[in-house]
């Protein structure tokens, strides 16, 4: 008999862990998305081009809307009707935005310009020293010159 009660017990805790957890999916599923799953729908507008999103996807996602929010049971169906989306987003993070090519463009112009002024600098440097070195020449030349001609007394 003790068995029995307590199999009544155990069957009882199971049946009420069970609807307490399927009572936290029903109000989870009727919750708003969070602001991060808003930014996602907005980022749709990338993954389709303009008429596929102005004709299928932006009724969908208005469809998804119901009194200014989207719960998340609406988000699953949304994300039902979108096939392939995965696949589009993968291949959409593939691709190199215009930001990242114009961030590439200005690393390589300010390593080429750090080379060229390196390079300038090394120029500038030879042409200083054989300058100088052509003025000690002509200096030198001078003053033996000045020294020979001279008359002293």
């Amino acid at each position: 008999m003790f068995r029995n009660i307590m199999i009544v017990l155990l069957a009882a805790a199971c049946i009420a862990l069970g609807a307490n957890q399927y009572r936290q999916a029903v109000l989870r599923d009727g919750e708003e998305i969070s602001a991060g799953e808003y930014g996602g729908l907005l980022a749709l507008r990338n993954l389709y081009s303009a008429k596929d999103y102005q004709e299928k996807v932006l009724p969908l996602v208005e469809e998804a809307f119901v009194e200014g929010k989207v719960t998340r049971e609406r988000m699953r169906v949304l994300g039902a009707k979108l096939n392939g989306l995965g696949g589009r987003t993968l291949e959409q993070m593939k691709k190199a935005d215009a930001m990242s090519k114009v961030s590439r463009a200005w690393d390589d112009a300010r390593d080429s310009a750090a080379n060229l002024g390196e390079k300038l600098g090394r120029k500038m440097d030879d042409a200083m020293r054989d300058l100088g070195e052509t003025l000690d020449d002509m200096m030198s030349g001078r003053s033996s010159r000045d020294r020979e001609g001279s008359v002293s007394l």
